[in-house]
């Protein structure tokens, strides 16, 4: 059936009003005489409306002077229709089909970065260093090679423990964990609080030396004093000691991650092509031809052609070798969408874990959305966040 209408589209079809008292047996004759109609409607009780191939049309003059009817063209539908109307506007039929070329186009490219995830870090110098490596915008997204990337910026910002990049359309967001604030180092001479480095509930705490200020169950927040080392007694001279204690207390951390269902992959066809560049100090000699691909990848290495000893001058020999990629539309079942989400959550919860933290509970919810998948986790953990704090003096 569908096969048949998709012909009728194809070769164009009429939708046409029929009139009479003897409707049924119009129907019936037409179909006796091999003519397909089909989406008959009632209109009224001497009148339908239906669709038939503009071959069969002239077939229904015999038959509506049998069935004393009358026969009228509503519309004509079809793909010869609609090519006869492009013909008629051929300035604006070539503008559309310019604009959807110019479209697919654009979205072969970066047009837009978004830097999350810095808390103290600029995210300027981010995107500074992205660009300097690479990713900025027009860029082509088959160009991008983003572990190289990553591998990069961390080694240009030590700052950072871990960096992801996702293209999102004509998007990327550059996603960056910093690294946890190293304590500061105090003797055991000096006078110190202790203080929390997150926000949580107390478990237990343990106070060797110092004046407890919560007790277990207390809900604390980050950078409360918990052990003051500060110490007042009556009578006596208010005294100041480096304050020692074991501090464990229920955290919560929360994160989400969203992932399409339809993603694009890149598969090396194995064609390359390889052109070569002289390099004199910072100028590159050579003639550029265009690489005859449309979507590719660059690997480019550089090699010293005159070194005498450890003598080398500034005179490279560059290679740049392309390797042809072809886009592979790839679309992820609801688990798979899942399943990737959930690793990327462990991924970063791992980062944010303390050597000896315990997790008492995961739970991970999922949203699924008609092109995306998201995934919230929620995580219960038992960790110590006592840290100790100089208390300066006044």
């Amino acid at each position: 059936m569908i096969i048949i209408r998709l012909w009728n589209f194809l070769r164009g079809y009429a939708i046409i009003i029929v009139e009479g008292l003897r409707i049924e047996r119009f129907i019936n004759m037409a179909i006796s005489n091999g003519i397909y109609i089909w989406d008959i409607k009632k209109q009224s009780y001497t009148s339908i409306s239906a669709k038939i191939g503009l071959e069969n049309f002239g077939k229904m003059r015999e038959i509506v002077r049998k069935t004393d009817s009358s026969i009228v063209i509503k519309e004509k539908r079809g793909f010869p229709f609609i090519l006869k109307n492009l013909k008629r506007h051929k300035f604006f039929t070539a503008c559309v089909l310019l604009l959807v070329v110019t479209v697919y186009m654009l979205c072969s490219y970066i047009w837009m970065i978004e830097v999350v995830g810095t808390k103290t870090i600029d995210p300027k110098m981010v995107m500074e260093i992205v660009n300097q490596e690479g990713l900025k915008e027009g860029v082509r997204k088959a160009k991008l090679d983003k572990r190289s990337i990553e591998n990069k910026v961390l080694i240009k910002l030590p700052e950072l423990s871990w960096i992801g990049i996702q293209i999102r359309g004509t998007k990327a967001v550059v996603e960056v964990v910093e690294k946890r604030e190293e304590p500061e180092l105090i003797g055991k001479a000096d006078a110190c609080d202790i203080i929390a480095a997150k926000s949580g509930i107390i478990h237990k705490i343990l106070v060797l030396n110092g004046d407890g200020v919560v007790k277990d169950g207390t809900t604390v927040q980050k950078g409360q004093v918990l052990v003051s080392g500060t110490i007042v007694r009556e009578n006596t001279e208010t005294r100041l000691v480096h304050s020692l204690a074991q501090v464990t207390a229920r955290t919560w951390y929360e994160d989400a991650e969203e992932m399409d269902l339809e993603q694009i992959e890149y598969k090396n066809t194995g064609r390359k092509t390889i052109q070569y560049v002289l390099k004199i100090l910072d100028k590159e000699l050579g003639f550029q031809k265009t690489v005859p691909y449309d979507e590719y990848n660059e690997v480019r290495e550089e090699k010293n052609i005159i070194s005498f000893g450890n003598y080398i001058f500034p005179v490279k020999l560059i290679s740049k070798r392309y390797n042809e990629l072809v886009e592979v539309p790839k679309t992820l079942t609801v688990d798979e969408a899942k399943k990737r989400s959930e690793e990327r959550l462990n991924e970063r919860l791992k980062l944010q874990l303390s050597e000896n933290a315990v997790i008492l509970d995961k739970k991970i919810n999922y949203i699924v959305e008609k092109k995306s998948v998201m995934a919230k986790i929620s995580v219960e953990i038992l960790e110590e966040i006592g840290v100790k704090k100089r208390i300066q003096a006044k």
